[in-house]
C-alpha cells in the first residue's frame, strides 16, 4: 500500500470544496493485476463494504493525486478523481488516491458474495476482476515495521522510537489507554452513511470487538469499534494494555463475530 490513507484520515478534520479536477493527458488503457483487489489496511484479499480497498493495475491514470481538494464542504465523498472512476458490484466506489499502479477506494455499500470491479480512465474502462465481499475483514493500519496505527487520546503516536526520522515517540506502556485504528470492522448502530464523511454522532459496530496483545486480553473500551467523525470508513478502538505485559513486541488481534484481524500486526511494549 501506499501507507497514506490512515495518517491523512486521522489529522484531516475539514474538506475544502474545489471544483473538480481536469482530465490528465495521455491516458492510456488501463488493466486491474489478477488477485491485487484487496482490504486497504491488510492487503488481504477480499473487500468489505463501506471499509478501505486498495486495487493494483497498470495504466491506471498518468497523475498522483488525493481526493484533499475534492471532498464537498457539506463532506460528500468523491466517486471520480482525475477523470478515473472505479465500479463495485455496479455501484460508484468513493476515490480517495490515484497513482499509474495504485488506487485507494472506500467500498460502496455492495452486498456479500463476488463482487465485479472495474477501474475507469479517461481512455475508457478495463475488463473487470472480482473481489469476495465479506460481512467482517478487521484489519488494523500499519506503520514500518508492521507496527499498529496507534495513538494516545491526545493524538500523539503510540510507536517504538526510531520508527520515524527525526522523531521522538514513545512505545505503549503497560496500563495505557491506546487508540487503534482500522477497517473493515463491519456493520454498524445505528447504520453507516453512506458517501459522506462521518458526522459526529456515535457510530459504532452492531457486534462487539475483542483484542489481544500477544494472547493476552486487553480491554475495549464499550467493546466496540467505533467509526471516526468526520473521516471514512476509519474505525476507532479504544484500549487498555494489559498491565502484566513485559517489555517486548507482541502480535495485536482483534476479533469480531468470528473473524480476525491478521495476527502479524505488532505493538511495542515498553516499561
Amino acid at each position: 500500500g501506499d501507507g497514506t490513507e490512515c495518517g491523512d484520515h486521522i489529522y484531516s478534520k475539514t474538506y475544502p470544496l474545489t471544483p473538480a479536477s481536469a482530465c490528465p493527458a495521455g491516458d492510456s488503457a488501463t488493466t486491474i493485476a489478477p488477485g491485487q483487489i484487496s482490504n486497504g489496511a491488510s492487503y488481504q484479499p477480499g473487500m468489505v463494504p463501506n471499509a478501505w480497498l486498495q486495487i493494483k493495475g497498470a495504466n491506471l491514470t498518468k497523475v498522483t493525486d488525493t481526493w484533499a481538494n475534492a471532498v464537498g464542504a457539506d463532506g460528500a465523498l468523491p466517486t471520480s478523481l482525475d477523470c478515473v472512476s472505479v465500479s463495485v458490484g455496479g455501484q460508484p466506489a468513493y476515490i480517495y488516491f490515484v497513482s499509474q499502479g495504485q488506487i485507494n477506494v472506500l467500498a460502496p455499500n455492495v452486498g456479500y458474495g463476488s463482487m465485479p470491479v472495474t477501474v475507469t480512465n479517461s481512455a475508457g474502462t478495463s475488463g473487470p476482476e472480482t473481489a469476495s465481499s465479506q460481512e467482517y475483514g478487521p484489519a488494523f493500519f500499519t506503520w514500518p515495521g508492521n507496527q499498529v496505527v496507534a495513538t494516545r487520546t491526545d493524538y500523539s503516536l503510540v510507536v517504538k522510537n526510531g520508527t520515524f526520522a527525526g522523531a521522538t515517540t514513545v512505545a505503549a506502556k503497560p496500563g495505557d489507554v491506546v487508540v487503534l485504528w482500522g477497517t473493515g470492522f463491519g456493520p454498524t448502530s445505528p447504520d453507516t452513511p453512506v458517501g459522506v464523511a462521518i458526522p459526529p454522532t456515535g457510530f459504532v459496530t452492531a457486534s462487539p470487538v475483542s483484542v489481544t496483545i500477544g494472547g493476552t486480553a486487553a480491554a475495549v473500551y464499550n467493546n466496540t469499534a467505533a467509526l471516526a467523525a468526520g473521516n471514512a470508513g476509519l474505525y476507532q478502538l479504544a484500549i487498555t494494555v494489559p498491565a502484566t505485559l513485559a517489555d517486548g513486541d507482541y502480535s495485536i488481534v482483534a476479533a469480531i463475530n468470528g473473524v480476525s484481524s491478521p495476527s502479524t500486526t505488532i505493538l511495542t511494549v515498553r516499561h
